[in-house]
């Protein structure tokens, strides 16, 4: 529940991306305005790497169970709380700091939610089904996504501009809300992983540990997650603005075709996660990954076409690939590491490479199209990280067959 939440948010801040860059950062260029939006959107990224060091520390000397409620108790109030905030013609400068400040604190927040989640799904897995259990984290992700855009949707299209622009946009994160209380009601009935409880002693600094004794697997695990954050963000944050700022296509056009590919996509998610575990993990994070690569341009172009069909097909093009690395990542990742240092090692790997990479893309695309001039740019953004993905996929140890790390 706490991944449907951070994903739910995000999707949130970026279908009101525009509406949002208008409020609390105002400039005579609209793109401009965006491009600062977004920027605050990569600060929430930009916090996760501590979330991940603070948080995974505590989830590996304390547990799993304590941590998923911290962070998904400050999840939820930082979201809540940016649905009653001030806006820029209220507060003036401070409207964009408090902003800030509460990406921060959702940054923070989500950079001890995956590690943790992907820790406890898989620790909870049957032998040689740790790929279906672990692509759950994902799945309910990119399910949150898709509520979060058709919340955005409905608001949207229920909407006067005027109405939008006062208290409409508000809607949707204090909505986040009862899914704060579901998510507490779940997790306070869950217990500790089996994994944890009869794991060895604590380690003592679990982040000094890992970066001694697990360079390889941090290494693998951030390379990959490279090109996976820029499809994955491209197709979850920026694909929304693009749409309806950069080809300016109305939103009861972009919108259902957003959501569409993103359900169909989430649908897959569990589908390639049991695929690898007949296969393996490399297998498929492979084929994702140069998948992706191939994809990046026609994707863009088909979105281009502005058509109801042409946005629909792009989108699936990529989440095709997106579902594979989403299906296959976190089973592997989890068990590239032992129990004791499993959520510090993927948190403090996988929030970098995030803050560096998935938090900048919205910035990174728009800036392309910006400096270019043309709408197709930001493909190269992607192929370039997916190549990436691809070496160290190559690279890294088959997962499958082995016993989980103790």
């Amino acid at each position: 529940m706490g991944n449907l939440l951070e994903w739910y948010d995000f999707a949130v801040y970026a279908g009101l991306a525009a509406v949002l860059a208008t409020l609390f950062f105002p400039a005579g260029d609209s793109l401009v305005s965006l491009l600062a939006s977004f920027s605050v959107f990569a600060v929430g990224f930009a916090s996760r790497p501590v979330g991940a060091i603070v948080f995974g520390r505590m989830a590996d000397r304390h547990g799993r169970r304590p941590t998923l409620l911290v962070v998904i108790t400050l999840m939820g109030v930082a979201t809540v709380l940016i649905g009653v905030m001030p806006t820029y013609a209220t507060a003036g400068i401070w409207a964009a700091l408090l902003l800030t400040l509460a990406r921060t604190a959702q940054g923070l927040s989500v950079g001890g939610e995956f590690s943790s989640s992907t820790a406890f799904l898989v620790e909870f897995a049957p032998a040689g089904r740790r790929g279906l259990y672990g692509s759950i984290a994902y799945l309910t992700a990119c399910l949150g996504s898709f509520v979060g855009l058709a919340v955005v949707f409905v608001v949207r299209m229920l909407s006067t501009p005027e109405f939008l622009a006062t208290w409409g946009w508000r809607i949707p994160f204090l909505l986040s809300f009862p899914l704060l209380a579901i998510g507490l009601y779940i997790r306070l009935r869950v217990h500790e992983s089996p994994a944890f409880t009869g794991a060895a002693a604590p380690e003592a600094g679990p982040l000094t540990t890992s970066l001694r004794t697990q360079r390889r697997g941090l290494l693998s695990l951030f390379g990959i997650t490279i090109g996976f954050a820029v499809c994955s963000y491209t197709v979850l944050a920026f694909v929304v603005s693009y749409l309806t700022t950069v080809l300016a296509l109305p939103a009861s056009t972009a919108f259902p075709a957003i959501l569409l590919a993103t359900f169909v996509g989430s649908l897959a998610i569990p589908l390639f996660g049991a695929l690898s575990d007949r296969v393996g993990r490399r297998p498929v994070i492979v084929a994702g990954s140069i998948g992706t690569a191939c994809a990046a341009v026609p994707a863009y172009l088909l979105l281009g076409t502005g058509t109801f069909g042409g946005v629909v097909a792009g989108q699936l093009l990529v989440w095709l690939f997106v579902a594979m690395l989403c299906g296959a990542c976190p089973a592997a990742f989890a068990e590239m590491f032992p129990t004791r240092l499993r959520t510090t090692a993927v948190g403090v790997s996988y929030s970098l490479a995030l803050a560096l990479f998935g938090g900048t893309t919205p910035f990174v695309s728009a800036w392309l199209i910006g400096a270019t001039g043309s709408p197709i740019a930001p493909a190269a953004f992607v192929v370039v990280t997916a190549l990436i993905s691809t070496v160290a996929a190559l690279r890294m140890r088959e997962t499958v067959g082995r016993g989980l790390p103790t």
